[in-house]
């Protein structure tokens, strides 16, 4: 069974299996659907990247850390953002 038909079943149970029963207008009915449409594309949502920027900030003074060195290879330094480079910059200057 896929997460999208094991989402909407679980959904199903949780609506279905509650004790108490009030009366849902149409409108109430409507804002349940779009909000349960809403979660589940996001939650279904494939298009993000799941590395933070913080953590590639930190994996690159990590790298240049663990290495102890006072020199980084030109490759590696221009493929950095200038935010980054700028961030080593000030890294080196402190050995």
């Amino acid at each position: 069974m896929s997460n999208v038909y094991r989402f909407l079943a679980i959904l199903l149970c949780v609506f279905t299996l509650s004790k108490k029963v009030t009366a849902i207008n149409l409108f109430e009915l409507s804002m349940i659907g779009v909000g349960v449409g809403f979660v589940a594309d996001q939650y279904f949502d494939s298009s993000l990247v799941d590395t933070n920027t913080f953590e590639l900030k930190k994996s690159i003074i990590d790298f240049h850390e663990q290495n102890n060195k006072s020199s980084v290879s030109s490759n590696y330094y221009k493929q950095l953002p200038i935010q980054e480079q700028l961030r080593l910059i000030e890294e080196l200057n402190k050995f």
